[in-house]
């Protein structure tokens, strides 16, 4: 497994996307809690994350084309530039007390607009920096980065938030100025100054990464819908990986909305210290992930007639842990049960993006990843919306039927007939 860092180029582009996902996962913490910070509102917190949601899924599709007619690392270059800035300007106005809703409603349309083009190209870029013996090993190793940045990204934002350590010596702005604001808008600061530094460390290292093209070498001069379309051809001819992408809406639904708008008004109604337990909750979820990365280098996994179920069995039992969280008014119950789907989420999940990655054909990589992101995030706003309002009216609810709806579509994704037929349409795909 850690050969791959005997590699140069590999170890450059692996430092880069760890810092940067360090920022991810600290920006996904100070964001909630700016927006609950200046509205108070669940329902407002929910409208904003769909605000940002809308971009990013309607032009998913049109990333994943953009992706397969130019470079996957050129692409994410681009949009960490652009992210970058967008935190800095938002960690200004902080800073000066300048901020309003409006403010954050702006910047999380763009916020998302770069996400709709980053997000394949994030998923696309690895085949172009590894060879295909190396896609499984090389897919572990950034999702061990990605986990360990979900415990450290989280315990990083809740720090800078409480005002537990200050950036004021890197940005330069004087004490007298910070205490001139709320120092919860001032700690919040700090946290989008720390990512916006991350976005730069990760443009530098994806500027020295060595990236072949996976573009085809005969151009077709394809519109972007006939593009699209071919893309969705070969996913809907390989009846498993169709299902993996149809059960993706609905697990994606009910659980990214809960998780990152649910659970923070869940610890800030139940401790004095919400932010901080929702960072535990969240690298709890995170170490596990880790140990689920590095156990899926060191095992072969399962063969991909089993895969798809061993999956969703899986992904059953974090359906059940969003749905007990509401149980418990201590923090350690659901790290513990966080911890446990996180193993299980992640061990799979390397199998599941290597085997898509193996049987695409490189010139379709951009915009079968951008399918599945489309279909992961599609229906996200609605859900950030509809989960905006339940919050308002029963927190709890919110939760006991987002995990129960996950358990179920998992249940019918096992016994379909389709999770099985995979070796005849993969050959042919191949």
């Amino acid at each position: 497994m850690f050969q791959l860092f005997k590699d140069r180029n590999f170890l450059v582009f692996w430092v880069g996307n760890f810092i940067s996902a360090v920022g991810d996962h600290v920006s996904i913490i100070a964001f909630p809690w700016l927006v609950l910070t200046l509205t108070g509102s669940p329902a407002l917190m929910g409208l904003v994350f769909a605000t940002q949601g809308l971009p990013r899924a309607v032009f998913m599709l049109t990333g994943g084309v953009l992706v397969d007619k130019s470079s996957p690392r050129q692409v994410m270059m681009v949009c960490n530039l652009v992210r970058l800035v967008i935190v800095l300007i938002l960690a200004v106005l902080l800073l000066y007390g300048m901020a309003t809703v409006m403010h954050v409603f702006l910047f999380a349309f763009a916020f998302g607009l770069a996400d709709a083009f980053y997000f394949p190209a994030a998923n696309a870029v690895l085949p172009s920096v590894l060879p295909a013996s190396q896609l499984k090993d090389g897919n572990g190793l950034v999702q061990i980065s990605y986990q360990i940045s979900i415990v450290f990204g989280p315990l990083i934002a809740g720090l800078l938030i409480a005002g537990e350590f200050s950036l004021d010596t890197v940005h330069g702005v004087s004490e007298e100025t910070v205490t001139k604001t709320d120092d919860t808008f001032g700690g919040i600061a700090n946290a989008l100054i720390f990512d916006a530094v991350t976005f730069f460390v990760s443009c530098i290292s994806l500027l020295f990464t060595k990236a072949r093209s996976l573009r085809d070498p005969e151009p077709t001069g394809q519109s972007v819908v006939q593009s699209l379309k071919e893309g969705v051809a070969f996913v809907w001819q390989t009846p498993a990986l169709r299902l993996i992408f149809i059960g993706t809406i609905g697990l994606d639904f009910f659980f990214l909305a809960p998780v990152f708008v649910g659970l923070p008004v869940l610890a800030q109604d139940r401790f004095e210290e919400g932010a901080l337990i929702y960072a535990l909750e969240l690298m709890a979820y995170g170490a596990g992930a880790l140990i689920g990365g590095v156990l899926a280098v060191l095992t072969r996994g399962p063969k991909p007639e089993k895969l798809i179920r061993i999956a969703f069995a899986l992904w059953a039992f974090s359906g059940l842990t969003v749905a007990s969280v509401v149980l418990f008014y201590s923090v350690v119950p659901p790290m513990i049960l966080f911890f446990i789907a996180g193993i299980g989420d992640n061990w799979v999940w390397v199998f599941i993006v290597t085997w898509i990655q193996t049987i695409t054909p490189e010139k379709l990589m951009g915009r079968v990843m951008s399918i599945l992101m489309f279909l992961s995030v599609g229906l996200v706003p609605v859900a950030n919306l509809v989960v905006g309002l339940m919050l308002e009216w029963w927190i709890e609810a919110v939760f006991v039927i987002a995990g129960l709806s996950i358990f179920a579509i998992c249940l019918i994704c096992m016994v379909h007939p389709d999770a099985k037929r995979v070796t005849a349409l993969t050959e042919k795909a191949v």
